[in-house]
C-alpha cells in the first residue's frame, strides 16, 4: 500500500475570508495551511494548521476542495508533478 501524496500548502487569504475559516485555538485567519491529497475527493473535513502549529479538521472545507485545487494546479503546470516530492519536503507532507 502506498503513502498518499499529501501536500501542505498555504491557502490564499481571500479563500480563508470567503469561507470564514479561523484557527479554533488562536483565531488566526492568515497563512492557514491546507493538507491536500490528490486522491481524496471525499466530503470529510480537510486538515488544516495555522502558523502557530495548531491543527484541526475543518468541516467547512471538504477534502475534495483540496484535491480539486491541486488537480487544477497540476493541469495548468504539469511539470509541477515532477517537483511534488521537493514541494512536500519544503512545505511539509506526510
Amino acid at each position: 500500500m502506498s503513502t498518499p501524496a499529501v501536500l501542505r500548502w498555504p491557502l490564499p487569504d481571500w479563500v480563508i475570508a470567503e469561507a470564514g475559516i479561523a484557527c479554533p485555538a488562536c483565531g488566526t485567519r492568515a497563512r492557514l495551511i491546507l493538507a491536500m491529497d490528490l486522491d481524496d475527493r471525499s466530503d470529510e473535513p480537510s486538515y488544516m494548521a495555522c502558523p502557530a502549529g495548531h491543527q484541526w479538521a475543518e468541516k467547512r472545507l471538504p477534502r475534495r476542495v483540496g484535491a480539486e485545487l491541486l488537480a487544477e494546479v497540476l493541469d495548468a503546470e504539469p511539470g509541477l508533478l515532477g517537483s511534488l516530492d521537493e514541494l512536500r519536503r519544503e512545505y511539509g507532507g506526510e
